[in-house]
């Protein structure tokens, strides 16, 4: 462990509470709750800094890899891994509804007598067990919370297949977008070579009097715009650089060396035709805006059975008698079933189905929605892709164009 990472979060802690305990309120109850938060704080902050002094300072990574540390480590997947995680559980949870369940109850009781006659005075004890069982049988609104769980699962399975997408995808532009950041910095000191050498050879001709004092000022501004334009471009680097680490899980400040140096271009052929219809079989999201829908619809059900019977069978044992233990001559058993129905409710039932039912129209048009704006993306998507390819063409012969002017332009000057 890197005991200087170690105790710089110590330092950080002690210097945090100083800190809040400054500044904390007056109230006492607020007092503890800002204390117990501010300890909380304090051990997160202390175990991330721990963390991080075992990770290397310098990494080196490919696009692949990239996107494997994002999807080990970035707090977004965590994040829907447990609700997908929490959902599954809610199933079962749901299903624990229809299952049997075992009660144990015991009771002790001490009561006195005031009669008409002395005879009936007195005080009395009592003390019982009692065992039960009880079998729901039939439920359409537990029926109904399961299948509605389980659409609910589903549902939050899409969403964690759709994070894992959305991390791929900016995993990969987190990546591009270094290397880009890191050509332009490439770019920037090429300008600033060729200026200063402009600057030099515009001095030598001063000097003997070919060229005006102008033209001295004139490569001097434009070598400290492009110095300027260098200082721009590195903090653009470094902080896509930061960005790039925080995304994958690694520290801010961590290296990065990537495998790809330049940025390429190799052409996507496929028809909008095609990439609209692998999107609408392929796009999780659809599938999370459908599983909403029949949630819903089973929500309409579960609501539909405040109208039906539930029917639960039971079984219970008991004893009791005189002493602590509730042994005595008390000994009986029961076993039956039992319906219950609401016949009327005040309207509760009517109402809630109504809800459910609003709520339903909501989540198809909410689903219809997700349709439209998959293939508005797709769509967007692929305009951005035929443009891109069309200005990469265009800007390449504008490339050489210029670097030939430029030639001819240095050695007119010279």
């Amino acid at each position: 462990m890197n005991t200087k990472a170690l105790s710089m979060a110590v330092v950080l802690s002690l210097a945090t509470t100083g800190v809040f305990a400054a500044d904390q309120a007056k109230d006492s109850k607020l007092a503890s709750y800002q204390a117990k938060a501010l300890a909380t704080a304090q051990q997160t902050v202390a175990a991330k800094i721990a963390d991080d002094a075992a990770i290397p300072t310098q990494v080196s990574l490919n696009l692949p890899r990239t996107i494997d540390l994002a999807l080990q480590n970035n707090h977004s997947v965590k994040s829907a891994q447990w609700t997908y995680e929490a959902a599954k559980a809610g199933v079962s949870q749901a299903a624990a509804a229809k299952n049997p369940s075992v009660g144990y109850e015991y009771n002790a009781k001490r009561s006195s007598v005031n009669g008409q006659n002395a005879l009936q005075n007195g005080t009395s004890k009592s003390f019982g067990n009692q065992f039960a069982v009880t079998v729901p049988i039939y439920s359409a609104a537990r029926d109904a919370a399961v299948e509605a769980a389980r659409y609910t699962r589903e549902g939050k399975g899409a969403a964690l297949e759709a994070q894992y997408q959305t991390s791929k995808l900016q995993a990969a532009k987190d990546y591009y977008g270094l290397i880009m950041n890191r050509n332009k910095v490439d770019i920037a000191q090429q300008s600033v070579r060729d200026y200063d050498a402009h600057l030099t050879n515009v001095n030598q001709q001063y000097a003997v009097g070919i060229v005006a004092k102008s033209d001295v000022l004139a490569s001097k501004t434009s070598l400290a715009e492009a110095q300027t334009n260098l200082v721009s471009t590195k903090n653009a680097a470094d902080i896509a650089e930061s960005t790039l680490n925080k995304y994958i899980g690694l520290p801010v400040a961590t290296k990065v060396e990537t495998a790809d140096r330049e940025l390429g271009y190799a052409p996507y052929n496929v028809t909008l035709e095609q990439a609209r219809a692998y999107a609408m079989l392929h796009r999780a999201e659809l599938v999370e805006a459908a599983m909403a829908v029949k949630q819903a619809e089973e929500n309409v059900n579960k609501a539909k059975a405040g109208h039906l019977p539930s029917v639960d069978g039971s079984l219970s044992k008991s004893w009791g008698g005189d002493s602590w233990s509730g042994t005595g001559d008390s000994n009986s058993w029961t076993i039956g079933a039992g319906v219950t129905w609401s016949i009327w409710d005040g309207g509760a039932t009517n109402e809630s189905i109504k809800v459910q039912k609003a709520n339903l129209e909501a989540a198809k048009e909410a689903n219809l929605e997700q349709i439209d704006a998959v293939a508005l993306q797709v769509h967007q998507a692929y305009l951005d892709m035929k443009a891109a390819e069309q200005t990469i063409n265009s800007t390449r012969v504008a490339v050489e164009q210029g670097q030939e002017n430029f030639r001819i332009a240095t050695l007119r000057y010279r």
